[in-house]
């Protein structure tokens, strides 16, 4: 599942992941599984005339929120990157007890500062269902890729 919300010049979007980060899979309890949540500024171009559908980019997320563990319920690996490079590319994870603690409320006083109230509940409610998805559904074996990722529903 991925979702996105698009706003003038900002997108936040939800994917359900499951991870293996490739130089530790020979490791015993390396997998992180649950929703990621990311902030993506959005550029509108638009090519012909005035009544053409504008293209829409979501750059490289420049925050990123982790909701993951290791095994359904555990809430062991949630963190979050307040800082990425303009690659994409994650800066150091940052812990906060807080963030365990409640992660949906912890997500809600994040999200207030960058969208407007509606649209943070709404992200909250369907980071909600796909924690639960991912939580009630089966952890049995599937395929990585070679970045360590699989495709989830």
């Amino acid at each position: 599942m991925q979702r996105a919300w698009l706003l003038e010049h900002l997108a936040v979007t939800v994917t359900r992941i499951d991870f293996v980060d490739p130089a530790l899979a020979d490791q015993p309890d390396v997998r992180e599984r649950g929703v990621r949540i990311e902030v993506r500024p959005v550029e509108s171009t638009r090519h012909g005339s005035g009544y053409s559908s504008p293209a829409l980019d979501l750059a490289p997320a420049t925050c990123r929120i982790d909701l993951l563990e290791s095994r359904a319920d555990a809430a062991d690996r949630m963190h979050w990157h307040p800082t990425m490079s303009s690659s994409g590319e994650p800066g150091d994870r940052v812990l906060d007890g807080a963030l365990t603690a409640d992660p949906l409320g912890w997500l809600r006083l994040q999200l207030l500062d960058v969208v407007p109230a509606p649209v943070a509940a709404d992200v909250v409610d369907a980071v909600a269902v796909g924690l639960a998805a991912v939580r009630s559904g089966s952890w049995g074996g599937v395929v990585h890729d070679v970045h360590g990722l699989a495709e989830l529903d």
